[in-house]
C-alpha cells in the first residue's frame, strides 16, 4: 500500500512539473508597433519572442519555468518593458518545495513604482495616457498562462456629419445556428460597441439566429431610430436572408431581391440585396446592402459572378436619378487578394469605385489576427467586405477603413472579436 501510495505520488509530481511553465502572451490592440524587452532571471526564461508586437496581434512572448532554476525560498522578478513611457508587465516568482507561487502587476517606469501583486484570475485593468492596459491569469490545467492587453484610447470623434455627408459600416456579424460562437455575448456587445453605432448607418449581414438578432435590433434601438424590413424571401428556406439595414435617418423608400442562382448550401438562406433609401436633410442616399455566396471553386465563383448581374439587373429596375449617391455595401466573398480578376470585373459590371483605404489594416477576413478562425484554403488573409460607390459623379470624396470591434470583458477574454469577420467603414461627401 505504501509503495502505491509512492508510486501515485511521483507520478502526480511528474506530471505537474511537465506542465511547469507559465506562458505570457501580449495582445498589441493599437495601429502601431510596440518594442518589447524582458529584463531579470534570463535563467527562467524557456522561450522568447525577441520581435516588436505586431499591431492588432496576440504574441506569445516567453515562457516562465515555474521549477527549474527556482530555489525555495528566494523571489524572481521579471519585467517585460514596452518602451520608457509604457506600463510594464512584472511577474514575480517566489520558490517553494514543489516549485514557485507568482503573483504580477504593471509597473510605470517612469517613477519605479510597483502597483500591488495579484495572485488571482480577475481582469485587472489600467491606464497611462493613451493607453488602457487589461491583464489577467488564466487556467491552463497545469500552471496559469497570463495575458497582457495594451488597447490605444482612440476618441471617436463622431462619425454624423454635414447632410452632404454620409458615414456607414459594414459587418457580418456571425449569427448563424451551430456554427457562430459566442452569440449570446456577442450580440449586446455588437450593438453596444462605439465603432458600431458612431456612424449614420450600419449594414449588418448573417443575422440568423432569432433569439440574437433580437437583441441586436433591440439594443440597437438606442442609437438608429430606423430599422429596414429584414431580407427575407418569404417563402420555406431554412433561413432568411440574414441582412438588416439600420440608420439614423429616415428610410423613406424599400425593396430587395433574393438571389436566384445558389450553390450549395448557400441555397439554404436567402441570400441577396436589400435597397434603402434614406433621407439626410434634403439628401437622399441609395443603400444597398448585400450578401453574396461564399467559397472560391471555379464553380461558386462562376454563381458568385451571376448574382453580380442580379445586382446590376435590380438596381437597373429601379430606376434611379443618375446624379445622387448610390451606395454597395456588405459581404461580397470575393477574394480581392487571391482572386483580383474577380473583383474588378465586379466593378466594371457595376460601374462602382472602392473609396481609398486608410490605416494599416488590409484584410477583413483574418486568421492571422482574428482568434475566431484559423488557416485553410477557404479561410487564408483576405478582403472579402467593401463599401463601393456608384461612379455617376454624385460623390467627390470617399475614404474607407477597416475597423477590429473587440471587448476584452470576462466572457470575450482571449477571443476578443466580436465575429469572424472584421467590419469596414466608409465616409462618402456628395456635391452642394
Amino acid at each position: 500500500m505504501k509503495n502505491t501510495l509512492l508510486l501515485y505520488t511521483i507520478l502526480l509530481m511528474l506530471t505537474f512539473t511537465s506542465q511547469a511553465d507559465t506562458s505570457i502572451y501580449i495582445l498589441n490592440n493599437t495601429p502601431d508597433e510596440i518594442d518589447l524587452t524582458i529584463v531579470g532571471q534570463p535563467s527562467l526564461w524557456q522561450k522568447k519572442n525577441i520581435g516588436p508586437l505586431q499591431p492588432y496581434k496576440l504574441t506569445y512572448v516567453t515562457e516562465l519555468s515555474r521549477n527549474s532554476g527556482v530555489k525555495s525560498g528566494k523571489k524572481y522578478d521579471i519585467y517585460t518593458f514596452l518602451g520608457e513611457t509604457m506600463l510594464s508587465l512584472v511577474i514575480r516568482l517566489e520558490g517553494t518545495f514543489w516549485g514557485s507561487n507568482i503573483s504580477y502587476t504593471l509597473a510605470d517606469p517612469e517613477t519605479i513604482e510597483l502597483g500591488d501583486l495579484n495572485t488571482d484570475r480577475n481582469i485587472y485593468a489600467s491606464f497611462k495616457n493613451d493607453y488602457q492596459y487589461y491583464y489577467k491569469a488564466s487556467y491552463t490545467g497545469g500552471y496559469d498562462k497570463i495575458t497582457l492587453v495594451i488597447d490605444k484610447i482612440i476618441e471617436e470623434t463622431s462619425r454624423r456629419s454635414e447632410n452632404n455627408s454620409l458615414s456607414i459600416l459594414t459587418y457580418n456579424t456571425w449569427m448563424l445556428s451551430y456554427v457562430g460562437k459566442y452569440m449570446g455575448v456577442r450580440d449586446t456587445l455588437i450593438a453596444n460597441s462605439r465603432i458600431v453605432n458612431n456612424h449614420d448607418v450600419v449594414f449588418m449581414q448573417e443575422l440568423f439566429r432569432y433569439e440574437n438578432v433580437q437583441n441586436i435590433r433591440w439594443t440597437m434601438q438606442n442609437y438608429f431610430p430606423y430599422t429596414s424590413n429584414k431580407l427575407d424571401g418569404g417563402g420555406s428556406n431554412t433561413y432568411d436572408g440574414g441582412v438588416l439595414t439600420f440608420s439614423k435617418y429616415p428610410i423613406v423608400e424599400q425593396a430587395q431581391h433574393v438571389f436566384e442562382n445558389c450553390k450549395g448550401t448557400d441555397c439554404s438562406a436567402d441570400k441577396g440585396i436589400l435597397y434603402t433609401k434614406i433621407m439626410k436633410g434634403r439628401y437622399p442616399y441609395h443603400l444597398f446592402n448585400v450578401h453574396l455566396g461564399a467559397w472560391n471553386s471555379q464553380a461558386y465563383r462562376n454563381i458568385r459572378m451571376l448574382q453580380i448581374g442580379e445586382i446590376f439587373t435590380f438596381i437597373n429596375q429601379l430606376d434611379l436619378p443618375n446624379d445622387e449617391p448610390i451606395i454597395i455595401g456588405g459581404d461580397f466573398n470575393i477574394a480581392k487578394h487571391k482572386f483580383p480578376l474577380d473583383f474588378e470585373q465586379m466593378q466594371r459590371v457595376l460601374n462602382v469605385n472602392e473609396p481609398p483605404l486608410e490605416g494599416t489594416l488590409r484584410y477583413s477576413f483574418d486568421p492571422y489576427l482574428n482568434e475566431h478562425i484559423s488557416y485553410s484554403d477557404e479561410s487564408d488573409r483576405e478582403r472579402l467586405d467593401y463599401i463601393l460607390f456608384v461612379d455617376n459623379g454624385s460623390i467627390v470624396n470617399s475614404s474607407s477603413k477597416i475597423t477590429l470591434p473587440r471587448s476584452f470583458q470576462e466572457d470575450m477574454w482571449g477571443v476578443w472579436d466580436l465575429s469572424d469577420h472584421f467590419a469596414v467603414s466608409a465616409q462618402f461627401t456628395v456635391g452642394n
